[in-house]
């Protein structure tokens, strides 16, 4: 017998809690909105969902976010096959001169100007110093990269899951399932005023046992604990 997939789409979700809760199918939107704001939660809160691209520097060194961005891990660069983390210069002059409906960059006021590392440094100085750096724009939606060698980085972030076609190709792991359709039945029950909200404090207890158990899931295995320790080793008699 064939495995089971270890993955549903959001819309298969939605339309699967309807169905066990005598819900009527007319309310598939609504709870779809819902999920999307669980997906979210989840995401950001309970499941780890670092996501790793490839992301390509323009010619004044701007990364825009990705679409389905919500918080920043990392930005790094190929290091012998491995990655290698620029560090965040909270610092850096990050503004970009608008002329003539062209973005430019004005050295003279500290726009694209390479920073001063005071050295050169290894993939094992300590200190957070380095001789890549980079800042992160949020309110332009985006991320600014100086002395970089290389246009092509590989950005870590947190991802919201979200597919913008909401379609087939949104999906959530099988291991979150019960915990989202908790948090939408919480979630529907709180914000609809033609809810029950007799019922409110009973979901969002069940929700809170979802994540307990989620979070339980996703905790290190033996092995797992048993390398993190042996790499510390490593570490200390370097």
């Amino acid at each position: 017998m064939a495995d089971s997939s270890g993955w549903i789409t959001l819309k298969q979700l939605v339309k699967e809690l309807l169905l066990e809760t005598g819900h009527d199918l007319a309310m598939e939107k609504q709870w779809m909105q819902c999920a999307i704001n669980g997906m979210k939660e989840l995401h950001m809160f309970h499941v780890s969902n670092v996501k790793t691209t490839k992301v390509t520097c323009n010619s004044v060194g701007i990364i825009s976010f990705p679409t389905d961005y919500l918080g920043f891990v990392g930005l790094h660069m190929n290091y012998g096959g491995r990655l290698y983390p620029l560090t965040l210069a909270s610092d850096m002059v990050y503004t970009l001169s608008d002329e003539s409906n062209s973005v430019s960059l004005d050295t003279d006021i500290g726009e694209g100007v390479d920073l001063d590392t005071g050295g050169d440094y290894s993939y094992a100085t300590m200190g957070g110093k380095n001789d890549y750096y980079y800042y992160i724009d949020e309110d332009n939606d985006r991320i600014i990269v100086k002395n970089s060698p290389t246009r092509t980085l590989f950005l870590q972030y947190i991802s919201s899951g979200i597919d913008l076609t909401l379609g087939t190709g949104t999906f959530i792991p099988v291991k979150a399932v019960e915990a989202l359709k908790s948090y939408i039945l919480y979630y529907y029950h709180l914000r609809d005023i033609l809810a029950d909200k007799r019922l409110v404090q009973l979901y969002e207890r069940d929700y809170n046992e979802q994540i307990s158990k989620l979070r339980f899931f996703q905790l290190p295995t033996a092995s797992e604990l048993k390398d993190m320790i042996y790499e510390t080793y490593a570490n200390i008699r370097r």
